[in-house]
């Protein structure tokens, strides 16, 4: 939930408990401020479960009908599990969508639902248009899952991608074997996908780590794959970045990433001969 979902949400709440008769006699003399911000910080750290709602002296029926009043404030922003999530696409099409996929495209779709995280749009596309042909959705598919995510899917943007992407997977699972902070703020992550990755230069390939689900971020690796099928990732932590921060300062060796289909980014050469030169300059200090 953004903060000022949060923010309507529990005031949305308070209004809820001063108009029960039984339940706003206990809010006389009550630091309102002070109780916005109590259940501001429930409800951001409760992703999944109930919040925990400061008791002001109701009975245990009274208060857990104020938890009702607040799940029921949140249920709109609040989407189910990846369990649930499969489970109800699985009942009304049995097989479309592989278990183990569910987690990455449910918090994809989601991202792309709330319109969150536009300026890396792009890369969020391509990976759901992978996924969209890898899976072979349909329109008639598109509300089973809307409503499984209970929220609605910008399908026309989904299949627009999905007819420029190739098809294969829509991402690979990739172990981080070393972690090694260059730089403040700058990270050198060397990765071995567990299948190879078809990546060519002048390609940038959408990089998501569990950390952070349903973000994706373009990164162009530093080198084609070894023959061990490594590549390098060379991360700087954007101010205010979520996923660049967490690469940077949080993953470490032994932990999956996942990596979306490569795209051109037209900085490719084809049928060029090409001699690049580089030099230093060295200067004394005596």
């Amino acid at each position: 939930m953004t903060e000022p979902q949060i923010r309507e949400a529990v005031a949305r709440w308070l209004s809820l408990v001063a108009a029960d008769v039984e339940l706003s006699a206990y809010l006389i003399g009550v630091d309102w401020d002070r109780l916005k911000a109590h259940l501001a910080r429930a409800v951001t750290s409760a992703t999944t479960g109930e919040p925990e709602v400061a008791c002001l002296g109701w009975s245990e029926a009274q208060h857990r009908r104020a938890v009702d009043y607040l799940m029921g404030v949140l249920r709109p922003y609040r989407r189910p599990s990846a369990a649930d999530f499969w489970e109800f696409v699985e009942d009304r099409y049995r097989g479309l969508l592989p278990e183990s996929a569910a987690p990455l495209l449910q918090a994809a779709l989601y991202q792309l639902a709330i319109q969150d995280d536009r300026p890396n749009r792009l890369a969020l596309l391509a990976v759901l248009g992978a996924a969209y042909r890898r899976y072979g959705l349909r329109p008639d598919h598109h509300t089973v899952i809307d409503d499984a995510l209970q929220t609605g899917v910008p399908w026309e943007e989904v299949e627009r991608a999905a007819a420029r992407v190739g098809d294969g997977p829509a991402w690979w699972p990739a172990e981080v074997l070393d972690h090694d902070l260059a730089a403040g703020g700058v990270a050198v992550l060397t990765v071995r996908p567990w299948r190879r990755l078809r990546y060519l230069p002048g390609q940038a390939v959408p990089v998501c780590t569990p950390r952070r689900p349903g973000r994706w971020r373009w990164y162009c690796p530093a080198n084609a794959p070894r023959p061990d099928g490594t590549i390098e990732l060379h991360v700087r932590a954007v101010p205010d970045g979520t996923v660049s921060t967490s690469l940077v300062h949080d993953v470490r060796p032994g932990e999956l990433l996942y990596l979306g289909p490569p795209t051109d980014t037209g900085l490719g050469l084809a049928d060029s001969d090409l001699l690049l030169v580089a030099g230093a300059i060295v200067k004394s200090c005596g």
